[in-house]
């Protein structure tokens, strides 16, 4: 008997430990199972972090994408300030310069823009005052960097205030009378004196330093009361592509959409 017993004990213990056997066994299993699982989770939801993000917005635009933005690039480089209401001078002069211009000579302006350049051929004959006083301040760079402040379409392209206001000028102003021509008095691409008085008259002491082109038809009939002192002999299509950025009635104060502005102005001697 006893040794029948112990063998039904160990009969008994061979069991459990079969059955504990398989119990871990199904536990190995399970676990194995929950760790694929899981792995498999992870690796899902990498590829969803990756695939399925959140896209990056573009980049803010910088002052250089825009058309104004291009055009002050260009004005730093060249030494003019960045803003298009910046003073970029503060000569002051107490009276007009002697006269220094010959009356046998022709004089030509090259005007170089942020789009090009024009050139005028000055009058001194016609108007010997106005010719020596534009000659006087482009040689002593009064115009560099003068943006047009005053820009109508189909009207005219106004410059040579270094303070962008409409309102500067050199320190002093000079009288000199408007053309004796028959209608239009100023064809397109002439260049004529701004007068500081409303309404426009060309006497007494009216004009200084502010001058304009005349870009259409709304320009040429104006009153003879602007002194009329050059012509655009080249490179009116820069003058036209200045315009083309300009207000669009003369009932404005002429406020551009996109700012110009002259780099340099060279007189030539001939």
């Amino acid at each position: 008997m006893p040794s029948e017993k112990r063998a039904r004990q160990r009969a008994g213990r061979v069991a459990r430990l079969e059955a504990l056997a398989r119990q871990q066994k199904r536990r190995r299993r399970v676990r194995s199972a929950a760790i694929v699982v899981v792995i498999a989770a992870v690796v899902v939801g990498s590829v969803y972090l990756i695939t399925r993000h959140t896209p990056t917005p573009p980049k803010k635009a910088t002052s250089n994408s825009s058309p104004q933005g291009r055009l002050e690039s260009i004005w730093s480089k060249a030494g003019c300030p960045t803003s298009p209401t910046a003073r970029v001078n503060t000569q002051h002069y107490s009276s007009a310069p002697a006269n220094t211009i010959s009356p046998s000579a022709t004089y030509t302006a090259s005007v170089k823009t942020d789009v090009g350049t024009f050139v005028i051929t000055l009058n001194q004959k016609q108007a010997p005052v106005a010719v020596n006083s534009f000659v006087f301040l482009a040689k002593a760079g009064y115009f560099n960097c003068n943006v047009f402040h005053r820009v109508i379409k189909t009207f005219v392209d106004q410059t040579g205030d270094p303070t962008a206001t409409g309102a500067g000028g050199p320190g002093y102003q000079f009288t000199e009378q408007g053309p004796a021509t028959a209608s239009p008095q100023y064809p397109i691409g002439s260049v004529a004196m701004a007068n500081s008085n409303n309404p426009a008259t060309t006497d007494p002491n009216t004009n200084g330093s502010q001058w304009f082109v005349v870009t259409g038809t709304q320009g040429e009939n104006l009153n003879p009361d602007y002194v009329l002192f050059g012509q655009v002999t080249s490179g009116m299509s820069v003058v036209q592509k200045i315009n083309s950025d300009g207000a669009s009635s003369t009932s404005s104060v002429g406020t551009p959409k996109v700012y110009h502005r002259i780099l340099k102005i060279t007189i030539k001697e001939s």
